[in-house]
């Protein structure tokens, strides 16, 4: 009998994580689940998520294991007990773990990138083999469209070109680790699969129980900061979110690829196939939340704003008069052989996903 599978995840907390192991223990039948987390409650808050997230009985399995750790430190910080098990027993690694704060500079993203490194050398010593799926994002490449207008769309391939990545420390460092496990793979044949998601969104199909989509930090800065002005900005973006659940079960489905002997880095863009455009987003806000603004472009409403107090300034303004148009740039070949069928984001699914935020867009404008 085939002994079976052991599945670590590094980051089961979190709005993904939750999704990603509900989806590990859904479809892979006999895995055991490996949950590494660096706050204490890590479980509690997995197996509460979990709760919600499911109507099965996932949580009462008994295949999922919890560790508190900081991967940042030698050895992933486990003793040595633990730390053998990981590197003699673990067959795939999905490593969920960053921080998505897009105001921190490159250097504060550095001890995520010594966990890469550690987690690289944990499979290097492994007689298994193990495969990573690590969970970058679109800003690791984000600018590719740009500097390669030949050539613009993105490729499903390894982001070596530092200057391709977003201008925030978080995109640069997303691009620093695809470089470092794709070197890994050339130079230690660790086998290496990467995940680039862009914006993630709600699930497709929420209930009463589901978990609420939490804040985004740049769209409710976009909402509130265009409330003040009295003025939004058009064309800034594409509504390209992806449901988490439907990246999930993307993740998952890599999981249970068969992996080779010769293996070469896959890259799998798994943002939303299908955008809508931005005005989607200004009618809900309108016409459901009171948001009663003046349409101006990108770089008009960046200029009635201060670079130094506002922090994503240079982020955005990096986009010109905004990226809706590079929505559709992308490869997404293996993208689509992964992902599930994603239905076409409508008003109602956005409303729904919106209504935790308590937006009250109507009030008057606040003093900036």
């Amino acid at each position: 009998m085939t002994e079976p599978k052991i599945i670590a995840i590094i980051g089961s907390t979190g709005f993904l994580g939750p999704y990603i192991t509900a989806s590990l223990l859904q479809k892979h039948a006999h895995a055991k689940i490996f949950c590494l987390n660096r706050s204490k409650d890590g479980e509690q808050r997995t197996i509460s998520a979990l709760q919600q997230i499911s109507s099965n009985s996932l949580t009462t399995r008994n295949c999922l294991q919890f560790t508190t750790t900081d991967i940042t430190q030698s050895n992933l910080g486990l003793n040595d007990k633990q730390y053998k098990h990981f590197t003699t027993e673990v067959d795939e690694i999905v490593f969920n773990a960053w921080n998505a704060n897009w105001a921190m500079p490159l250097t504060k993203f550095e001890p995520l990138l010594n966990a890469v490194r550690n987690i690289i050398k944990a499979c290097t010593a492994s007689p298994k083999k193990p495969r990573i799926t690590f969970i970058s994002s679109n800003c690791s490449i984000m600018n590719w469209p740009s500097r390669h207008p030949e050539q613009p769309l993105i490729p499903e391939e390894p982001a070596w070109e530092d200057a391709s990545a977003a201008d925030s420390g978080y995109g640069q460092s997303k691009c620093i680790a695809e470089q470092l496990l794709a070197r890994a793979n050339l130079d230690s044949a660790v086998r290496v699969r990467i995940v680039r998601a862009g914006q993630i969104s709600g699930p497709s199909s929420a209930t009463a129980g589901s978990p609420g989509w939490p804040t985004q930090g740049w769209l409710y800065v976009t909402f509130k900061t265009s409330q003040q002005l009295g003025c939004w900005s058009v064309h800034m973006n594409a509504t390209d979110w992806i449901p988490v659940d439907s990246l999930a079960e993307g993740i998952t489905n890599i999981t249970l690829t068969q992996p080779s002997n010769n293996d070469v880095v896959k890259v799998y863009n798994m943002m939303y196939p299908n955008p809508a455009p931005w005005a989607l987003l200004y009618k809900v806000l309108t016409e459901r939340y009171g948001l009663a603004v003046e349409e101006v472009t990108l770089p008009q409403w960046l200029g009635m704003l201060d670079p130094k107090t506002f922090k994503m300034h240079g982020f955005m303004a990096a986009a010109g008069e905004g990226r809706e148009q590079e929505a559709m740039v992308f490869h997404n070949k293996n993208a689509l052989e992964m992902l599930p069928k994603v239905e076409n984001i409508t008003a109602k699914q956005v409303e729904v996903w919106l209504k935790g935020w308590k937006l009250k867009l109507g009030e008057t404008r606040a003093r900036l």
